[in-house]
């Protein structure tokens, strides 16, 4: 059982995935640049950092925790939880489906009990944080693996992982995109008149952590997520009218927003590997920090690929893949590249069965939660290796047909990172069927035959090969 942050450190040094970094090290920039390289020198399968030595500061700072996808497919190794929840999101699953489902996630529906200071010491100052400022043009220092925690006009709770600009010692900005749960309940607060209260934890246990960054379907808690796969309950404590959070919790921040507050937040450098363009920002006023004894701050560093948002995006997909062909069947696997940057890339598999199928596969994607803000989509046959990026490229060569086979959709909501869309979150989608094509999809021709060696053949051909060689 990893009971918090530092129980999993140790489970990252028992695996020897964990560098611990004695030598002394900066915020200002240094500590990003090392969890860069470490990350560049072994993509998917990169090592945690534990900073030891930190200039200024008492307090160790660890960095990209999931930057192997070892560790987090162990974390999340119950392939059963996807099943569940689909079967409890979507009819189609069957009654005992969806009653198994909610069972399990009523199981895990998190305890709350109230806070107490005993175990932190109270914090004067965000100063006595080591936050980091990852990028030279960054526009200061950044919180950036933040557990965010609101809870909106109709009871409902959201943690999500939303970047926080520090403006000075107890304010910053909140960078939760329109789309998002936090924005929602903002948007909603605003409506009603009311500032929100708001809790924000840094370093919990990787359970939290992963599952506030995973794309659930709307109704399934965060913290209920987390306790299916860590198969025990998620133990959480409250403050005051303040969301509750994880008992675990290293670091916690209390404060409120003001909805109607906005101040301009940014540039960041963000995972598209571009800063982000300076916007208006929700304003964060805190009003309490507890720190635990000899804490430990956690912190995530992204850019252009590679980083540790890599690794939980592509853990993300296998995971999450039963949920998406269980919406649509014919979608037999999908796959968001990293070099597309997760959001705006999209590669599914279809088993063409009827005229249309790949694009009702592709309109399926684009309905399905923040699926909906990927740009582009493209379609292929079963025969394509949609992680082979030489696969791919045939096919789209040898199948599409341009006039006939891309479709441009516009007047359509993307994602808010996407500087190139001419209005913030609002832009266009382009789908690519680079499937084969029928007669019922007005194809006149006959359609050519793939080239192929016969099995017996080509067995026979690479035993006589290895013998030769």
């Amino acid at each position: 059982m990893i009971a918090d942050l530092r129980g999993y450190l140790g489970y990252l040094s028992s695996k020897s995935r964990l560098v611990e970094v004695s030598e002394r090290v900066s915020t200002d920039l240094e500590i990003s640049a090392m969890t860069s390289i470490a990350g560049k020198e072994s993509p998917h399968h990169s090592k945690s950092l534990l900073f030891k030595n930190v200039e200024g500061y008492d307090m160790p700072v660890a960095t990209n925790l999931f930057g192997s996808v070892d560790t987090i497919s162990e974390l999340f190794s119950d392939a059963r939880i996807p099943e569940l929840i689909t079967g409890i999101m979507h009819p189609k699953g069957g009654a005992g489906n969806m009653l198994r489902g909610a069972k399990v996630l009523i199981d895990s529906m998190p305890k709350v009990a109230g806070f107490s200071s005993r175990n932190y010491d109270r914090l004067s100052s965000l100063d006595e944080l080591p936050i980091i400022k990852a990028w030279p043009k960054d526009a200061g220092r950044f919180i950036t693996l933040p557990l965010v925690i609101t809870k909106g006009q109709d009871g409902s709770t959201n943690v999500g992982i939303y970047r926080m600009q520090v403006f000075d010692d107890m304010t910053t900005g909140m960078h939760w995109q329109a789309q998002k749960g936090g924005a929602i309940h903002a948007h909603d607060a605003r409506q009603a008149g009311k500032t929100m209260p708001v809790s924000v934890t840094i370093g919990t246990d990787p359970f939290n952590m992963v599952s506030a960054a995973t794309p659930l379907p709307q109704g399934i808690n965060e913290f209920a997520f987390a306790g299916m796969a860590r198969r025990s309950r998620t133990q959480l404590v409250k403050n005051g009218d303040y969301p509750p959070v994880p008992a675990n919790s290293e670091i916690i921040l209390y404060g409120e927003v003001d909805p109607s507050e906005k101040r301009v937040e940014g540039p960041f450098g963000d995972h598209t590997g571009y800063y982000s363009i300076p916007e208006p920002a929700n304003v964060f006023h805190i009003k309490e920090i507890y720190a635990k004894k000899n804490a430990v701050y956690a912190a995530s560093v992204v850019g252009h690929p590679w980083h540790e948002d890599a690794s939980i995006g592509l853990f993300m997909m296998d995971y999450l893949k039963p949920m998406v062909s269980m919406v649509n069947d014919s979608i037999t696997d999908i796959y968001l590249p990293p070099e597309g940057l997760f959001t705006h890339v999209c590669f599914i598999k279809v088993n063409k069965r009827f005229p249309g199928e790949a694009r009702k596969a592709m309109f399926t994607v684009l309905g399905l939660g923040q699926l909906s803000f990927v740009k582009m989509v493209v379609a292929f046959d079963d025969d394509i290796d949609i992680r082979d990026y030489g696969s791919v490229l045939w096919a789209m060569a040898s199948r599409v047909e341009p006039g006939r086979d891309i479709q441009i959709i516009n007047g359509a909501p993307t994602d808010t990172l996407d500087h190139t869309a001419n209005m913030p979150a609002y832009g266009s989608k382009v789908l690519i069927d680079a499937t084969k094509k029928s007669a019922g999809e007005g194809y006149a021709r006959e359609w050519p035959d793939t080239i192929a060696m016969t099995k017996e053949v080509l067995e026979s051909a690479e035993r006589k090969w290895r013998k030769s060689r």
